[in-house]
């Protein structure tokens, strides 16, 4: 599973103590990966968005569409940039997969109340790189999921 970048930076950021250890997480996500996929896990989509603060956010819905419009009548932010979206059979298990990958990765993961709704949205990271790179990675990571939760 090659996450890697090519162009990275010289210098690592520190890692916020809002991020789990690695290895916590990486046990955590060899046992969700030996887990037997539970009959109630539908197919749907994993979805990001990137805000101005620079957070990116991955969750999963059946129906994208709705979900776009929940987001925008919950949550409305003129800055939230949406992007790429990945279909996969068990979308459940593959935004679990995809959440500890993304941590596993992650410089920080901002739990503060949201200015727009008030709210604290857990599935938020900060990660490390050019919104280019970042992009990529995320996407990446989907893809990852998607294959790994079949």
């Amino acid at each position: 599973m090659d996450l890697s970048d090519t162009h990275r930076p010289t210098a690592q950021p520190t890692l916020s103590p809002m991020r789990r250890n690695t290895f916590a997480l990486i046990l955590k996500l060899m046992a969700l990966i030996r887990k037997s996929i539970s009959n109630a896990d539908r197919p749907g989509y994993l979805y990001d968005f990137r805000e101005m603060r620079g957070e990116f956010k991955l969750g999963r819905s059946g129906n994208l569409a709705k979900r776009i419009r929940d987001w925008e009548r919950d949550c409305h932010n003129a800055h939230q940039l949406w992007y790429d979206s990945v279909y996969c059979l068990h979308v459940h298990r593959a935004e679990s997969i995809a959440h500890l990958l993304l941590e596993i990765f992650c410089v920080d993961r901002p739990m503060h109340l949201c200015p727009t709704c008030g709210r604290r949205h857990r599935e938020k990271f900060r990660l490390w790189g050019t919104d280019l790179v970042i992009r990529r990675r995320i996407l990446r990571i989907m893809h990852i999921a998607g294959s790994l939760s079949q």
